[in-house]
């Protein structure tokens, strides 16, 4: 009975691993794990921040949602996709996302981020992060400029 309650235990903890494991993802995972999601719904005709708020909120730090939604019920509104710097995105950025970490100090990182794979097709983004409770979460995205 105790070589069964032994076994249950130990696979009950295999288990939870995972789970365990996505709570401590670096900041350069939670920035590649967001950009492929979001391509990803990009390429299928969704609206990210309003198809699937739940899972935005995993991603992106409350106060930015909050100002990317007032941007947007603005005048005007918003120009571009806030993630991407863009009005479209390239089919290329679907299968080439490459993120490098610029700093990490405590709870605040910056990443880079190339989207595509030539000059011609990639975006180039600085991507900020904070952690809080709920892990690596997007503070701000800003592009940098590439010459042509």
């Amino acid at each position: 009975m105790k070589r069964l309650l032994s076994l249950v235990v130990a696979l009950a903890g295999l288990h939870l691993t995972p789970a365990l494991a996505d709570d401590a993802q670096t900041p350069q995972q939670t920035t590649q794990a967001f950009y492929s999601w979001y391509l990803k719904r990009l390429s299928q005709d969704k609206v990210p921040l309003t198809d699937d708020v739940a899972r935005m909120q995993t991603f992106a730090a409350d106060s930015l949602l909050k100002s990317i939604d007032q941007q947007a019920k603005a005048e005007g509104g918003l120009e571009e996709d806030y993630f991407i710097k863009s009005q479209d995105y390239d089919e290329t950025w679907l299968t080439h996302i490459n993120v490098t970490e610029q700093s990490l100090k405590g709870v605040v990182a910056k990443e880079n981020v190339v989207l595509g794979t030539t000059q011609d097709n990639a975006q180039v983004l600085n991507v900020s992060l904070g952690k809080d409770k709920m892990g690596w979460r997007i503070t701000s995205v800003e592009v940098v400029p590439t010459e042509q």
